[in-house]
């Protein structure tokens, strides 16, 4: 069914502010104190990433050589880019230990990246365009060009979505974005795209579907962006997508010919995606599933890993939430229970507005999409002999969690979900105080390691950006600020959206 889009606002013509409008500046100004609450390298797997990035273009030698004395499977990169991740194995290690060699030629032999084919390529070579000899500026300008593009995306699809497809939107993101969505979506790991991508494809395809003129093209076009983004990044990623595409067709699905052929662009995505899963290296962990950095894992007993994973599982979700720390090892930080306890509550607290409306295909996809959650990485643990712990993080998972939030928060009435006052103050201060505790922690586990243990973030501290005019204290500070003024302004126009829909029924 085809929907009149309404304007974001309506009214009198006459020129009015309103607060909403600072929403995407807002955001923009909280995931930019994500962006510099980490050194480089510090996002899983960094080195790997870097080095594919700096070689995802074979013309630009200055950046990536072949390497003629290891062979095909080496390349020479930057010594930076290995180097950078030097404080991985001790929590009290800070950043402070990394070193930015002068000479900018590639001097170093890395044996992993890309070159073999293991990830899709899309988000290696659009990253490549802003590798330069400066590492860290070059890493720094990837990490706002994402940002950028989840403020951009998420901005235009709530100017072209239908008014009850918005709320999915934007509470969809406000629920599960931390601590590790901000941290991701602000990160040099390609789960930036994925997490991006798949979080806004299904509902852009939602929108094709229910809209007409120059939105339902508009929104087209953000669809194919979206999906061609996380299939591109991830290998992983191109399966969520065909699921988000498949959630958004059976929602919208009505005996028609008009259907018929909207369909045809979510069949064609899915196809592409299909492509980019089945030529990455990764695919065949759909039959061998995970098992590195298991030495005894063939001394295992199945039946014993499974019981284990059965019961284990929620641990990956709520790893989203904070009950993991962030990074590569992702070991427990301090702090982060109270984080876990507050953006999980939020979380439960709000989709259970969705509780109220469930009609048949809602409840269906719903049901789906969380038996995909638990059989997912089940399967993928258990025939790598893998426990929850080990190999499978909830980053991976995080793609899949945004959309339940989103599809909880759905509505097939004109209407959208309406919450009360006591459902959106208690969301805003746990979500703020949730957020400035991860933002804070994430800092300190970097300019001083977890044995300094001191209120100011700027005392002796060991590791901070060169050049940058605001201290870690300051940028924590504002940090905070900004995502509080952001969930405060979504929150209240949701209220303030619930009582217009109230006095028009």
């Amino acid at each position: 069914m085809t929907e009149t889009v309404a304007p974001l606002t309506s009214g009198s013509r006459r020129f009015k502010f309103r607060w909403i409008w600072l929403a995407p500046l807002l955001a923009l100004l909280t995931l930019a104190s994500w962006v510099f609450a980490s050194p480089i390298g510090a996002s899983p797997d960094d080195d790997y990433h870097l080095a594919s990035i700096w070689c995802a273009n074979s013309a630009r030698t200055d950046l990536c050589a072949s390497d003629p004395v290891h062979g095909e499977g080496w390349r020479v990169v930057p010594s930076g880019i290995m180097t950078a991740p030097c404080y991985v194995a001790d929590e009290t290690a800070s950043a402070g230990c990394q070193t930015w060699s002068s000479d900018p030629t590639p001097t170093v032999a890395a044996n992993h990246g890309n070159w073999i084919g293991a990830y899709p390529p899309v988000y290696y070579a659009v990253m490549n365009v802003f590798a330069s000899a400066d590492i860290q500026a070059s890493a720094l300008i990837m990490r706002f060009v994402n940002v950028i593009l989840f403020v951009l995306i998420t901005t235009l699809l709530a100017f072209l979505l239908p008014t009850n497809l918005r709320i999915p939107l934007l509470a969809g993101w406000m629920i599960t974005v931390v601590p590790l969505g901000s941290y991701l979506i602000a990160s040099n790991n390609p789960g930036s795209w994925a997490v991006i991508g798949v979080g806004s494809s299904w509902l852009a395809a939602v929108g094709w579907f229910r809209t007409s003129g120059k939105r339902f093209w508009a929104l087209g076009v953000l669809t194919v962006v979206a999906v061609f983004m996380a299939a591109g990044a991830r290998t992983d990623a191109a399966i969520y997508s065909i699921l988000g595409l498949g959630i958004a067709s059976f929602l919208s699905f009505e005996w028609s010919k008009g259907f018929g052929l909207k369909l045809l662009l979510p069949v064609a995505l899915a196809v592409m995606s299909v492509l980019f899963f089945f030529t990455s290296g990764y695919s065949d962990v759909a039959e061998g599933g995970l098992s590195g950095g298991i030495p005894d894992s063939a001394a295992r007993d199945r039946s014993a890993v499974l019981a284990f994973n059965l019961v284990s599982i929620p641990r990956l979700w709520t790893g989203i939430f904070g009950s993991w720390g962030l990074g590569w090892r992702m070991e427990d930080w301090p702090g982060f229970p109270t984080v876990e306890f507050a953006s999980f509550v939020v979380f439960i607290g709000l989709a259970s507005l969705g509780l109220r409306s469930m009609p048949i295909r809602k409840a269906l996809m719903t049901a789906a999409l969380v038996l995909t959650l638990f059989v997912l990485p089940l399967y993928v643990l258990t025939v790598g002999l893998s426990v929850v712990g080990e190999n499978v993080q909830p980053r991976y998972l995080l793609p899949l969690v945004v959309v339940l939030g989103g599809l909880l928060l759905f509505s097939f009435k004109n209407r959208p979900l309406q919450p009360g006052p006591w459902h959106i103050i208690p969301a805003i201060v746990l979500l703020t105080g949730a957020n400035s505790i991860a933002l804070y922690t994430n800092l300190r586990r970097y300019i001083t390691g977890f044995d300094v243990q001191k209120l100011s973030l700027d005392s002796n501290a060991e590791w901070w950006w060169a050049g940058f005019p605001l201290g870690p204290t300051t940028l924590w500070i504002l940090g905070s600020l900004a995502f509080a003024a952001t969930v405060t302004v979504l929150g209240v126009a949701w209220l303030r959206l619930g009582r217009k829909v109230e006095l028009s029924a």
